[in-house]
């Protein structure tokens, strides 16, 4: 595999998201529009993962003083289990610590043992769970990460 190049998320690339998030089981569906407002959202920061000319992956946090929120996570299927979203988790760490964040939130599927594997990996403890919560049929797990 070729080396992975992490960087912040431009306009240019929001449809480019958008298709990575429609062909992941898990991640929430955001179209171009949405990838857009986030980019310009100051509170909001997209990581996007480039193996070559190729975006591979995305991850995108919130942040508000001390607390951040993963809000959105995905890598293309044939770059999963190779590092990329350890990369991207890592950045996304990296960069709320210097927001000044200390603590940072996500929502997973119950069901995704290979992210909450991940999640896990990097330090973060299911605090509760949330009954039907994805199409009043699959729970969630809230996960936290003091930093």
């Amino acid at each position: 595999m070729r080396e992975i190049v992490l960087s912040l998320a431009e306009i240019g690339c929001a449809g480019e998201l958008a298709e990575i998030a429609a062909s992941s089981d898990f991640c929430a569906k955001w179209s171009g529009a949405d990838f857009e407002s986030e980019i310009d959202n100051k509170f909001a920061r997209i990581y996007t993962a480039l193996c070559g000319m190729e975006t591979v992956g995305f991850a995108a946090f919130r942040f508000c003083g001390e607390e951040a929120e993963l809000t959105n996570f995905a890598v293309k299927a044939r770059y999963r289990r190779r590092g990329v979203g350890g990369m991207l988790l890592a950045k996304c760490i990296e960069s709320a610590s210097a927001e000044g964040v200390k603590r940072l939130t996500l929502e997973v599927n119950a069901a995704n043992c290979a992210a909450i594997a991940l999640y896990e990996k990097f330090k973060f403890n299911t605090v509760n769970v949330r009954k039907k919560f994805y199409n009043n049929s699959q729970d969630a797990f809230l996960m936290l990460r003091e930093i």
